[in-house]
């Protein structure tokens, strides 16, 4: 995939997704955000694993974790196929946050050749419907802070 494969091009590579499970290797790194979704301020955590030369970060929230119970199948945007859960925009806008401040508040000391925060000179890569609101926010939350 296209991770690994930058990783082995000397670039440091982060990826980040909803902890829809308990992923064996990840480990919680007590860091918590508050991010605002919707009326309400919700606290994220992040866990991370290290694989093929990628800082692997799990989103760890309730509204993740409590709708996927047994293998996630395709159980992840819906109870079943063709019926999605009625507060997805919720769900992804508190991921979509929480990626645009992992690469600030995180402090991954996995790599031989990089450590400490990613910081702010990074390039997201909004992969699938889930993660459109990451160029949003960068322009609405992000860019007046120079960013």
């Amino acid at each position: 995939g296209l991770p690994p494969a930058l990783a082995a091009r000397g670039h440091r590579v982060m990826t980040i997704s909803p902890r829809y499970d308990q992923y064996k290797d990840a480990w919680d790194t007590s860091v918590a955000l508050e991010v605002k979704v919707g009326d309400s301020i919700e606290i994220v955590r992040f866990f991370h694993c290290y694989k093929r030369g990628v800082d692997r970060v799990f989103v760890d929230h309730p509204m993740f974790l409590e709708k996927v119970w047994g293998k996630t199948g395709s159980k992840i945007y819906g109870p079943k196929a063709g019926l999605d859960y009625l507060d997805n925009e919720l769900r992804f806008s508190l991921l979509c946050q929480a990626a645009l401040e992992a690469p600030k508040v995180l402090n991954l000391n996995s790599s031989n050749y990089f450590s400490g925060p990613y910081g702010e000179d990074v390039l997201f890569i909004a992969n699938d419907w889930h993660t459109a609101l990451i160029p949003c926010y960068l322009k609405s939350m992000y860019q007046s802070r120079g960013i």
